[in-house]
Protein backbone atom coordinates (compact mmCIF):
# COMPACT_ATOMS: atom_id res chain seq x y z
CA UNK A 1 0.00 0.00 0.00
CA UNK A 2 1.21 3.29 -0.93
CA UNK A 3 1.36 6.77 1.47
CA UNK A 4 -2.16 6.79 3.03
CA UNK A 5 -0.79 10.57 4.03
CA UNK A 6 1.33 12.45 1.42
CA UNK A 7 4.43 14.27 2.30
CA UNK A 8 4.32 17.79 2.71
CA UNK A 9 6.42 18.27 -0.30
CA UNK A 10 4.25 16.20 -2.59
CA UNK A 11 1.53 18.30 -1.53
CA UNK A 12 2.59 21.41 -1.74
CA UNK A 13 3.86 20.04 -5.57
CA UNK A 14 -0.10 19.03 -6.30
CA UNK A 15 -1.16 22.43 -5.60
CA UNK A 16 1.70 24.28 -7.59
CA UNK A 17 0.99 22.06 -10.53
CA UNK A 18 -2.53 22.67 -10.08
CA UNK A 19 -1.80 26.64 -9.58
CA UNK A 20 -0.37 26.60 -12.82
CA UNK A 21 -4.22 25.67 -14.15
CA UNK A 22 -5.32 28.13 -12.31
CA UNK A 23 -7.86 25.72 -9.67
CA UNK A 24 -5.16 26.50 -6.80
CA UNK A 25 -4.50 29.87 -5.22
CA UNK A 26 -1.21 31.48 -3.42
CA UNK A 27 -3.23 31.56 -0.19
CA UNK A 28 -4.08 27.95 -0.42
CA UNK A 29 -0.47 26.44 -0.93
CA UNK A 30 0.74 29.50 2.19
CA UNK A 31 -2.66 27.81 4.36
CA UNK A 32 -1.19 24.30 3.94
CA UNK A 33 2.95 25.50 4.55
CA UNK A 34 0.44 27.34 7.80
CA UNK A 35 -0.80 23.60 9.27
CA UNK A 36 2.36 21.84 8.51
CA UNK A 37 4.34 23.95 10.59
CA UNK A 38 1.64 23.97 13.26
CA UNK A 39 1.77 19.71 12.86
CA UNK A 40 5.22 19.92 13.42
CA UNK A 41 5.33 21.92 16.43
CA UNK A 42 2.38 19.83 17.75
CA UNK A 43 4.56 17.05 17.14
CA UNK A 44 7.99 18.67 18.69
CA UNK A 45 6.00 19.33 21.95
CA UNK A 46 4.33 16.01 21.71
CA UNK A 47 7.89 14.27 21.96
CA UNK A 48 9.18 16.36 24.27
CA UNK A 49 6.74 16.07 26.70
CA UNK A 50 7.07 12.08 26.33
CA UNK A 51 10.80 12.50 26.62
CA UNK A 52 10.21 14.24 30.04
CA UNK A 53 7.83 11.66 30.93
CA UNK A 54 10.26 8.72 30.33
CA UNK A 55 12.84 10.84 32.36
CA UNK A 56 10.66 10.67 35.13
CA UNK A 57 9.89 7.30 35.38
CA UNK A 58 13.32 5.84 34.73
CA UNK A 59 14.54 8.18 37.61
CA UNK A 60 11.85 6.94 39.81
CA UNK A 61 12.07 3.46 38.55
CA UNK A 62 16.47 3.96 39.62
CA UNK A 63 15.56 5.86 42.67
CA UNK A 64 13.36 3.04 43.82
CA UNK A 65 16.46 0.73 43.60
CA UNK A 66 18.44 3.04 45.30
CA UNK A 67 15.92 2.76 47.81
CA UNK A 68 15.56 -0.77 48.56
CA UNK A 69 19.38 -1.18 48.45
CA UNK A 70 19.12 1.09 51.32
CA UNK A 71 16.77 -0.06 53.20
CA UNK A 72 18.77 -3.01 53.50
CA UNK A 73 21.88 -1.64 54.17
CA UNK A 74 20.29 1.09 56.76
CA UNK A 75 17.18 -0.09 57.45
CA UNK A 76 16.45 2.34 60.32
CA UNK A 77 16.38 5.24 57.32
CA UNK A 78 13.47 3.18 55.83
CA UNK A 79 11.09 5.88 55.86
CA UNK A 80 13.57 8.82 55.31
CA UNK A 81 14.01 6.84 52.28
CA UNK A 82 10.52 6.09 50.85
CA UNK A 83 9.52 9.94 51.56
CA UNK A 84 12.51 11.35 50.00
CA UNK A 85 11.53 8.93 46.74
CA UNK A 86 7.92 9.90 47.00
CA UNK A 87 8.61 13.75 47.16
CA UNK A 88 10.58 13.37 44.27
CA UNK A 89 7.36 11.21 42.24
CA UNK A 90 5.21 13.59 43.71
CA UNK A 91 7.27 16.70 42.02
CA UNK A 92 8.16 14.37 38.66
CA UNK A 93 3.86 13.99 38.72
CA UNK A 94 3.49 17.97 38.44
CA UNK A 95 5.79 18.92 36.19
CA UNK A 96 4.75 16.17 34.17
CA UNK A 97 1.19 17.32 34.46
CA UNK A 98 1.81 21.08 33.88
CA UNK A 99 3.61 20.55 30.38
Amino acid sequence: MNQIVPRLGEALDTLRSDRSSGRVSREVVKAVQREHGRGLVLAARLNARAHAARTGLINTAMLSKDEEHFIQFAPLGEARYKAIIDTYAIWVAGEVGSL
